[in-house]
């Protein structure tokens, strides 16, 4: 692209870049990141371009695993402020067939989102967390996330609730 191009005023559209069907913006905060957490951030990245396919996602889920991606995960969710990307990560997680029992208590808080899709992948990270390692403390709770909150998906925090009382049984 020459300098003429970027000057004219037809050939960049500024209003294209805030287009969320078009673009994500996902900025990953890499602060004290080591190489690993690096190449797996580019991994989550490329998780949410629009023209991925499905081996490219399983192949990426492959790596995920392997180098025990879950911090890096959870980071991204957290930084996501499009419930479209936070949907997708999280189905990352579970596809991933990672344990996110370290973070039982910020998937129990994504389930009881008010979005139909994120809730109900958050759930299935939660309902794939190792019992073991999850204390009862925190399965108490969980138990009081869901019982405050506001989301309209109930039929979700019904499951929830007896997957987490199942738990502490």
């Amino acid at each position: 692209m020459d300098i003429k191009e970027l000057l004219d005023d037809d050939a960049f559209d500024p209003k294209k870049l805030f287009n969320e069907e078009e673009y994500h913006t996902l900025l990953i905060n890499r602060e004290g990141y080591s190489k690993k957490e690096n190449d797996v951030a580019d991994l989550i990245h490329t998780l949410l371009e629009k023209n991925i396919t499905r081996p490219e996602s399983e192949e990426i889920f492959k790596t995920l695993k392997e180098k025990n991606a879950q911090a890096v995960l959870v980071n991204a969710i957290k930084q996501c402020n499009r419930v479209s990307e936070k949907t997708k990560l999280a189905a990352a997680c579970w596809e991933s067939c990672l344990d996110f029992s370290n973070h039982f208590l910020f998937f129990v808080e994504l389930a009881c989102s008010t979005d139909f899709m994120l809730s109900m992948e958050a759930y299935t990270v939660v309902e794939n967390c190792e019992e073991p390692i999850i204390s009862e403390e925190a399965l108490t709770q969980a138990l009081l996330i869901i019982k405050n909150s506001k989301s309209p998906n109930t039929a979700i925090l019904e499951d929830l609730k007896n997957n987490i009382t199942l738990r502490i049984s």
